[in-house]
């Protein structure tokens, strides 16, 4: 009598199994995996705009406590990068401030990349081509990060009639409270531009350095007024990570 050969292969309904456990395991484990891309871009954003804090406060140390001259032009030209024209490389622009300083000591490839937050998607207008049109901030601008502009021309701040850099010791305003720059969102919002910068995947919330060194995830919300950008803008409270990550809502 002949036996029968044994089964070596799966059935239709093993395999449709499978596949539902497959597709039920990615539709857990994508949504986690994006959770954790979003919390590190955030907390390399906010690492690299505490580098920039301490590189400020070096800076304003070998200049007599004073910021760059930069009438008008100072939200994105204080410092920066250039783009190569042949790779995606990245290296300091010699004609900025802050750039220039840096070069006297740091290499270029290492404080270059601290200008370019790794979740900036650009500054989306209304409409189709405005806003970075397509690029990121760091493309358009040379820096993901925009600075307060009344720090460098003290016109801005009416504290001169000439444009010059704002001394330290004209800053009345808690050096916890000085914007000193952050994420785009931070102008967008409280200049109601009607542009979209949330590159956390946060409504209106973005990383924000101080002029006290410090960094905080934090809502803005639009100012009652137009005009100059404040020393001192309108910030609601800081959202603060929970253990999945995630920021708390306002």
């Amino acid at each position: 009598m002949v036996s029968a050969r044994p089964h070596s292969g799966f059935t239709l309904l093993e395999v449709m199994i499978a596949g539902l456990l497959t597709a039920i395991l990615l539709m857990l484990l994508i949504p986690a995996l994006h959770g954790a891309r979003v919390a590190n871009q955030r907390e390399r954003c906010a690492s690299n705009l505490a580098n920039l804090g301490q590189i400020w406060h070096e800076y304003l140390e070998d200049h007599g406590q004073k910021f760059p001259d930069l009438p008008g032009a100072g939200s994105w030209l204080y410092g920066g990068v250039r783009h190569s024209a042949i790779n995606e490389n990245v290296f300091l622009d010699p004609e900025r401030p802050l750039s220039r300083w840096l070069r006297q000591w740091s290499l270029d490839d290492e404080a270059a990349h601290l200008f370019c937050c790794p979740a900036d998607r650009g500054i989306i207008g209304p409409t189709a081509g405005t806003g970075t049109a397509g690029r990121t901030a760091c493309r358009a601008f040379g820096t993901s990060y925009r600075a307060n502009a009344m720090l460098f021309d003290a016109r801005l701040a009416r504290l001169d009639s000439q444009p010059r850099g704002v001394h330290l010791h004209e800053v009345a305003t808690s050096p916890s409270r000085l914007l000193l720059m952050g994420d785009a969102i931070w102008h967008e919002v409280a200049e109601s531009t009607g542009r979209d910068a949330d590159w956390h995947r946060r409504e209106g919330v973005g990383n924000i350095l101080f002029l006290d060194g410090s960094v905080r995830f934090q809502n803005v919300r639009p100012r009652p007024h137009t005009g100059p950008v404040d020393v001192d803008p309108t910030l609601t409270r800081m959202h603060r990570p929970d253990a999945s990550g995630q920021a708390d809502r306002p």
